[in-house]
């Protein structure tokens, strides 16, 4: 298991998480991000890493996190959440959290480019050099 999040650039949030994750885990990462984005003066842009879930996740889960990011729609100008396409089913489940939350600037992208392309059309060239490493990390992580 693994949930991380960061803003370590302007306006870029990173998340990472690789189920099986808890009710516990996801509630603590989802009060680090709201934590985070209610520290952040402008309209927050998120890249999150999914590449390592391959497992499917508790559909409470995925209802509670839906509610958490409808709550943040406002504050959001894109999220990237990249997905692996070896898990097809996981797949759907993040299409049914998506657009749950109800924005469509919440976006599912299965290659690298696609994801860093579409976020890099807003963000400075600091944010896209950190969105880079911070994709680059993905071989790393746990």
């Amino acid at each position: 298991m693994s949930l991380v999040v960061g803003n370590h650039v302007g306006r870029l949030f990173e998340m990472r998480i690789q189920p099986p994750v808890t009710m516990e885990e996801t509630t603590r990462f989802l009060q680090d991000i709201v934590r985070l984005t209610t520290a952040q003066p402008a309209k927050i842009v998120a890249c999150t890493d999914l590449r390592g879930a391959v497992r499917t996740t508790d559909p409470d889960t995925i209802d509670f996190i839906a509610g958490i990011l409808r709550s943040e729609n406002p504050r959001l100008e894109r999220n990237a959440l990249l997905v692996s396409a070896g898990s097809p089913t996981f797949m759907l489940q993040m299409e049914r959290m998506v657009k749950t939350a109800g924005h469509d600037r919440r976006r599912i992208f299965k290659t690298r480019h696609d994801a860093e392309s579409w976020l890099a059309e807003v963000l400075t060239g600091a944010e896209r050099a950190r969105l880079r490493t911070f994709l680059d990390e993905h071989k790393a992580a746990p």
